[in-house]
């Protein structure tokens, strides 16, 4: 009996034992998986915080190339521009320098035009003068009449019309034509050295026109009178002022 009291004893002792043992077991395998989530919680923090802070970073950093893209853009836009501006700049001097190459060469025609124009008219007043002294035909000689007006018509600038002044002289070289009825008169057409040669071709035509026009009028053939314009090449007045050129607009009568 006291045997089976004391095994009673030893099994309640022992099983006491294992409860207490299984208990303080239990509390630390709670506390393990506590701290093992705390743990991990932890862990799990920390990494989004990083991967945030990586996102963040790699933000900043497309940025960073986005601004760096730009400025490079720019750059080589402005590059682009200066480079046309340069090209327009050049094709601007390269236009005036043949403008103004284009100006000197017709500058220097002109002058050469008008040296070769006065010494043909000079020529042709030496011509004329050697003409009147031998009597030859072609020119104004001794056979018109010594109380003939003039041997020219004069216009005002710019001007191809007789004005009423002149129709004396008119009616003189018509007369005379009319007395000498195998007599033939070229009317010579000229222009003060003012505009193109061109032009004053043309004008001194005009002129010459309007003479041969007021002698028909008058009775004389259209057949006997011929024309020719000498523009501004045959000066009687080499000066450059009003009074020469006043000379200088005129129709001649040659015989």
């Amino acid at each position: 009996m006291t045997f089976l009291l004391n095994l009673a004893k030893f099994l309640l002792i022992g099983c006491s034992a294992l409860a207490l043992v299984a208990c303080q077991t239990t509390n630390k395998t709670a506390e393990t998986v506590e701290e093992s989530s705390d743990t991990f919680e932890y862990i799990q923090a920390d990494t989004q915080a990083e991967q945030e802070r990586l996102q963040q970073e790699l933000e900043q950093a497309k940025q960073e190339q986005d601004r760096l893209q730009a400025e490079a853009d720019n750059a080589q836009a402005e590059a682009d521009k200066a480079r046309e501006e340069q090209a327009l700049a050049e094709e601007k001097a390269l236009a005036e320098q043949k403008k103004a190459n284009d100006e000197a060469a017709a500058r220097a025609k002109a002058q050469s035009d008008a040296a070769k124009a006065r010494a043909d008219a000079a020529k042709a007043r030496e011509d004329a003068a050697k003409a009147r002294d031998e009597g030859s035909p072609g020119v104004v000689n001794e056979n018109v009449p010594l109380d003939m007006p003039t041997d020219s018509v004069y216009f005002d600038f710019d001007k191809s019309f007789v004005i009423p002044k002149f129709d004396d002289v008119l009616n003189a070289h018509a007369k005379y034509l009319k007395a000498n009825p195998d007599l033939n008169v070229e009317i010579q057409g000229n222009c003060d050295e003012r505009g193109s040669r061109e032009y004053n071709i043309g004008l001194g035509n005009r002129r010459a026109l309007a003479v041969k026009a007021g002698l028909e009028i008058l009775g004389i053939q259209s057949s006997r009178i011929s024309i020719t314009s000498f523009g501004s090449e045959k000066p009687i007045a080499l000066g450059h002022d009003e009074a020469s050129w006043q000379q200088n607009r005129r129709a001649d009568f040659v015989y």
